[in-house]
Parts: C-alpha cells; structure tokens; sequence
C-alpha cells in the first residue's frame, strides 16, 4: 500500500510546541517511538531520549512537560490515525455488517508502516499503544484531563464505530459501550495471547497469529450481539 497522507489533529494541551512542526520534533517522534519499544515505558526519560536522538534534554522539554504527556501524545495520533484508516477503508462500503468487519480488521492488525510517516514506526507504535494505553486513562487525574480535551480522539474514533454498530442493528442498547470494547479487545486479546495465554483460549499451536484470532474472536462475539 502506497503511503498516504495523514493529518493528524492532536489537542494542543498535550503539548508545549507540536512536534510535527518541526523536523527536531518528528526526530523526537522517530527515537522516542523507538525507545520505548525497546525498553518500555517505565525505564524510559528525557535524558535517554536526547541522548538517542544527540540532543539535549532541554530541547525535549521545549516540546512536553514530561514523558507521561509525550506517551498521551503518542497514542492520541495513533487513535486518529486509526480512526483517518477505517474511514478510509470502510468509505465505499455500503453494508454496515461488513463495515464492522473491516474495522475489527483495521484496529487489530494495524496496517504497516507503508501507510505512515518515515518517523512513525506503525509497527513498533501499535506494541507500544498495546502495552502502554491504559497508562494513559487510568490515572488520578483522568477527569481534570479529559475537560482539557486530552481523549478527545479515542472518544472520536467510538462515537464512530458506536454510529456503525447503529446501523447493523438499531434495536442494540450500547452501541457506545460495545464500540469501546472492540477497542479495547483489540489491544487486550493480541497481548493477553502474547503474554497470558492460559487467560484465553489461544495455545498457540495453529499457525494463526494472535492477531488473526483476536480477529475471529470478536466477530464471533459481534455475531452473536447484533441482529
């Protein structure tokens, strides 16, 4: 697939200075991604990042308060990338039903990085959003966050899929909840069959990928849900 070009809204509470206006900026994307797929969230910092990128700390710090910003940042362009994809992909369908599908499709497998920017590893963020986006909602100051507009991009990409569910069947009750939890399945089954496979009902011993069966899984799950 040829790359496409992506605008990518991100609130400016999450940032100092957006990275993407500048090329100092998306190197930061670049090595930050990087990093944090090597060595995690909670080994990664500023001094570590500069470092990666031969650059000082105070140059990081013109961009994000701090690496919990810099990770919010991170997964709010990958929820509207996620949400550009499946409005893309989904644009000449006309069957609700199959729509549905090709979202399941889009969330769990995450395209490739020939959709993305030279400084955003898709495959390398999509580990890292797996991992680390719970990080970014559960915390003590969720609330204060979200009047600032910090999740505004999950809650776009639910309220679309929610409008989807809507479709395939009007009668259902919680469109909005049900959108949340294929989000959410989509990144909780893929690392659960990685890490906990005996917490699901993936051994491993097909030559599908988690992905592939998390695939199955929820549109098992949708099918049996909607009318």
């Amino acid at each position: 697939m040829p790359q496409v070009n992506i605008t990518v809204e991100i609130n400016e509470s999450i940032y100092l200075r957006d990275p993407l206006s500048s090329a100092l900026g998306k190197k930061m994307l670049q090595h930050t991604i990087i990093l944090l797929d090597e060595i995690g969230f909670e080994d990664f910092n500023f001094k570590k990042l500069a470092k990666s990128m031969e650059s000082t700390e105070a140059s990081v710090y013109r961009y994000f308060e701090n690496k919990y910003r810099l990770l919010t940042y991170l997964v709010a362009w990958y929820w509207d990338y996620m949400h550009f994809m499946i409005i893309l992909d989904t644009r000449n369908v006309s069957d609700p039903k199959e729509r549905l599908k090709i979202i399941v499709k889009t969330l769990v497998m995450a395209l490739g990085n020939a959709t993305t920017p030279e400084y955003i590893d898709q495959n390398k963020l999509h580990r890292i959003v797996v991992e680390n986006a719970t990080k970014v909602y559960h915390n003590k100051k969720v609330d204060q966050l979200q009047e600032k507009g910090f999740y505004t991009n999950y809650k776009k990409l639910v309220s679309t899929i929610s409008s989807i569910i809507k479709e395939v069947d009007e009668s259902f009750k919680f469109p909005r909840a049900l959108a949340t939890n294929i989000i959410e399945l989509s990144l909780n089954s893929e690392y659960y069959m990685t890490h906990f496979p005996t917490l699901t009902d993936y051994d491993g011993s097909t030559e599908c990928k988690p992905c592939r069966d998390t695939i199955v899984m929820i549109d098992y799950m949708l099918d049996r849900m909607l009318d």
